[in-house]
C-alpha cells in the first residue's frame, strides 16, 4: 500500500530519507472503506490529510435545498491527496462529506505529523508542494474547460484528458459535477457514441 506513496516522495531525490520513511510508516495509519462508507463526515472537526492508495472518492457539499451534490473527486491515479480543507486548514467543522465510490484504502496523516515532516524533511515538502501545484492546475484547467465548453465537449475532454472521472465515477455523481440531470447524462453519452 505504501509503495506509490514511497515512489513519489523519492521522485526527486532517488529515495525517500530513511528516518522519512520510518515515521512514515510507524506514525500513518491504513485505513480501509468500503463501497459507498463516509471517510469524512459533515460537521467534524478534520485532523486528518489521506493518501488514495486504491480506490477512488466523492467529495460532496449539501444544497440549500438539501441534495447533496458531487463537487470533487479524488482517484488513486489523480487527485490522490483527499481531505476537507475547510476543517483541516481553517480549523472549523467541516461541510464536505468525503464517500468512496469503491472499497478503497487511504494511508491517514495526523496534522501535527504532516507539519512536522513538511518542515523536517525536504523531499516530503517537494512532494506535498508538487501535489498541491498540480492538483490545483489540473483543477483550474478542468474548471476552465467547463465553464467554456458546452456539456458534450467537455464530456469528451474528460474522457480524453481524465479518464477516472467518466470511467470510475457513477453517472449520478458524475452529472451533478457537471451541473445536469443523470438522465441529460445518460443520453449526452449515447449520443457521444454514435
Amino acid at each position: 500500500m505504501y509503495y506509490k506513496l514511497k515512489c513519489l516522495i523519492a521522485s526527486d531525490a532517488g529515495h525517500p530519507d530513511p528516518d522519512l520513511w520510518k515515521e512514515i510508516k510507524e506514525k500513518s495509519k491504513l485505513k480501509t472503506i468500503k463501497k459507498n462508507k463516509v471517510l469524512v463526515d459533515v460537521g467534524s472537526n478534520q485532523k486528518y490529510l489521506y493518501f488514495v492508495a486504491i480506490g477512488s472518492f466523492v467529495v460532496l457539499a449539501t444544497s440549500k435545498e438539501g441534495e447533496q451534490k458531487a463537487v470533487w473527486f479524488h482517484f488513486d491515479e489523480l487527485f490522490y491527496i483527499a481531505t476537507a480543507p475547510d476543517s483541516f486548514f481553517r480549523d472549523q467543522p467541516t461541510k464536505y462529506e468525503i464517500r468512496a465510490l469503491e472499497d478503497s484504502v487511504v494511508i491517514r496523516f495526523s496534522r501535527p505529523c504532516f507539519d512536522l515532516w513538511i518542515s523536517k524533511y525536504p523531499s516530503f515538502r517537494r512532494f506535498y508542494h508538487q501535489c498541491i501545484i498540480t492538483d490545483n492546475v489540473l483543477r483550474q484547467e478542468i474548471k476552465t474547460q467547463c465553464i467554456i465548453s458546452c456539456p458534450k465537449e467537455f464530456l469528451a475532454y474528460l474522457k480524453a484528458s481524465f479518464t477516472p472521472f467518466v470511467d470510475r465515477v457513477s453517472s449520478k455523481y458524475l452529472a451533478h459535477f457537471l451541473g445536469m440531470s443523470p438522465e441529460w447524462l445518460c443520453k449526452l453519452k449515447k449520443r457521444m457514441v454514435t
